[in-house]
């Protein structure tokens, strides 16, 4: 709002900011207001200056770059001074995207200098989208990962720009412990690499947790719709109810797409299914499938649905 001001209230408004004791809202307001009056950026620079906790440091030297890019290189100078890792790289990689190709030396000397195998591998990835020269150093970097789902989302996200990293990426995948982890990125990697579909749909079926192998079925059911129906038959036999709805709910737009004699099949044998479970779960599974009902009866059947749903109501008051 204060870079809205009309001329004539910035006068009042530089004089109320200038009162305002927290430092990093003082730096936010005067570099707005600096918008219209330039000479206002030291007094925005010197209230950003003065906040002493790291991170509360960055963010008003972050605000001020938005509004003013001679600011950024103190930006990034702030950035690299946070002590906490995560915040240092998550700050950082909110810069890459604004950096000019002078400023390239010191943000590739800060994704360097970071320890944690994954968050240097993304900050090059990030910096080699801007500067292509990098990405020899973003792959070896992506290698370096020891955790393999990470190593995998890394070198799978590399092979846009190097085809020739899918393979990798595709063995990397093939070794991750956690099924749902596997099937989970053997599913993502088929996007790029369709033939893997069916090793993704294998590694799905092989989940023990009822939820989980739901869950991976559902998504790949948007590549492969014969899988509907083994995707409901999963998402019927969760026993917690909050997850069966949810898993439910993300199924009904694309049984809604079916053949209306395959929906009346496997609406059938989802019914019997759900019945055997609580009044209340049988209740909010009912709610979710409502579309349904009404594609396979229309009106009648949601009153019909209505008028049961209260009998069994009064009968077990």
């Amino acid at each position: 709002m204060a870079d809205k001001l009309p001329p004539e209230l910035l006068p009042e408004a530089v004089a109320a900011t200038r009162e305002i004791e927290d430092g990093e809202f003082r730096a936010s307001i005067l570099g707005s207001l600096a918008v219209q009056l330039p000479e206002l950026l030291p007094e925005a620079l010197a209230a950003a200056r003065e906040i002493g906790y790291d991170a509360f440091h960055f963010d008003a030297l972050s605000n001020l770059a938005n509004k003013f890019p001679e600011v950024l290189p103190e930006a990034l100078a702030a950035a690299r001074e946070i002590q906490s890792e995560y915040c240092r790289f998550d700050n950082l990689r909110g810069l890459v995207d604004k950096l000019p190709p002078e400023l390239l030396p010191e943000a590739l000397a800060a994704a360097r200098e970071t320890e944690d195998e994954e968050y240097r591998a993304y900050l090059l990835r990030s910096l080699a989208d801007k500067f292509p020269e990098l990405l020899p150093e973003a792959v070896a970097a992506a290698r370096e990962i020891q955790d393999e789902k990470y190593r995998v989302d890394a070198l799978s996200s590399l092979a846009d720009k190097f085809p020739e990293l899918l393979p990798e990426a595709v063995a990397a995948a093939r070794e991750i412990q956690d099924e749902k982890y596997r099937a989970d990125v053997l599913s993502d990697l088929a996007d790029k690499s369709p033939e893997l579909l069916p090793e993704a749909v294998a590694a799905a079926r092989k989940i023990q947790d009822e939820e989980y192998r739901a869950d991976v079925l559902s998504d790949l059911a948007d590549k492969l719709p014969e899988l509907l129906p083994e995707a409901v038959a999963a998402a019927r036999e969760i026993q917690d109810e909050k997850h069966r709805v949810q898993v439910l709910s993300s199924l009904v737009d694309k049984l809604l797409q079916i053949q209306k004699t395959q929906l009346f099949c496997l609406w059938g044998k989802t019914l019997h299914i759900l019945s055997v479970y609580t009044r209340p779960g049988l209740l909010s599974d009912i709610n979710i499938l409502t579309p349904i009902i009404d594609t396979l009866g229309g009106e009648q059947a949601l009153r019909d649905t209505a008028s049961a749903i209260q009998d069994v109501s009064r009968w077990w008051r």
